[in-house]
């Protein structure tokens, strides 16, 4: 069996997801929240946590059983024993040493930096290992929270390009190790 990681912030515990919570999460909510010893959220999952990002992450997890903790972490509130977000990377960094990362708050969580402590707990995990040289992100261009969580993450901010296949224009943003080891 996998081993679950947790990463505990000042108010977050991050809970990485294996293929078994993942699949609990699509199957069986209910002993998805019982698995994680949190109460029952109606709201869950939050935004962009749809059917087929959920069925993507089952099956990857699936083939990849030694990734856990570069797919989907859970942001759970110690202290209302609740599921606030998700967030995490979409997959194990590629051979030049990138992982993207992508995050969503349930809306009753938004606008409290909670979005922004977990993003930056998830690079200094993925930091702490020496194959990861930089993370990156994709947000819609227009102006949006998202932007405000990865420029207080110290992310930067790059090119633009139009999405064709979803019809609106994305920004690519970037986050390298020797940046965050300055800070």
């Amino acid at each position: 069996m996998v081993s679950v990681p947790d990463i505990e912030t000042s108010r977050l515990r991050l809970v990485a997801l294996t293929e078994k919570l993942a699949r609990l999460q699509i199957e069986d909510r209910p002993a998805f929240f019982q698995a994680l010893g949190v109460c029952e959220e109606a709201a869950w999952p939050p935004q962009l946590m749809d059917e087929g990002a959920m069925r993507w992450l089952s099956d990857e997890l699936a083939q990849h059983p030694d990734h856990v903790g570069w797919y989907n972490w859970v942001y759970v509130s110690p202290s209302l024993n609740r599921l606030m977000g998700i967030g995490g990377f979409k997959g194990a960094p590629n051979r030049d040493g990138i992982v993207e990362i992508g995050y969503s708050m349930l809306i009753s969580f938004r606008e409290q930096g909670l979005a922004t402590e977990g993003v930056t707990a998830l690079l200094d995990w993925a930091y702490a290992h020496d194959s990861v040289n930089g993370v990156i992100a994709h947000t819609k261009s227009h102006r949006n929270p998202s932007h405000r969580v990865l420029e207080k993450a110290g992310f930067i901010e790059g090119k633009r390009a139009m999405n064709e296949e979803e019809g609106f224009e994305v920004t690519s943003w970037s986050h390298q190790r020797q940046l965050a080891a300055a800070e």
